[in-house]
């Protein structure tokens, strides 16, 4: 099982509707809760959750949850390689990217104001789930 984990790099940030992945902004600002680490940003023009994995998984998927404990699965288009996507400096990790558009039955804003992506990643041996947030600032 060596090297078969998966950790969270971090979010980057759309300042304006419709930026692409290579126009994204690392978020500057954080918050730990309990292990879940949170970033602040733009997360209404949409973001890129940053992931890398310590060996590549024959698998990974995602899902985003909000505040109200309801989530629904990232779709696999959405879900980028190592390498196939333009997220600045982070050529080697997954980016999931999420726009609150695609996911019109959860909720943000009106007190709903972080989303959480996990990862699910499998290989032979086990898999390795990881979290990342991000808070509407």
């Amino acid at each position: 099982m060596r090297g078969e984990f998966v950790s969270y790099r971090g979010a980057w940030f759309c300042a304006k509707p419709g930026c692409t992945e290579g126009q994204m902004q690392r978020s500057s600002r954080a918050h730990r809760d309990g292990e879940l680490t949170v970033n602040h940003g733009k997360l209404q023009n949409g973001a890129a959750f940053v992931f890398s994995a310590g060996k590549i998984p024959d698998t990974l998927t995602a899902t985003v949850k909000d505040c109200t404990g309801r989530s629904a699965d990232v779709p696999s288009d959405k879900i980028k390689v190592p390498g196939g996507h333009a997220v600045e400096g982070q050529g080697d990790a997954y980016a999931v990217l999420v726009t609150p558009s695609d996911y019109p039955d959860l909720e943000l804003g009106d007190g709903c104001d972080t989303w959480i992506v996990t990862t699910h990643a499998t290989w032979p041996k086990g898999k390795w789930d990881q979290s990342g947030g991000a808070k509407v600032d």
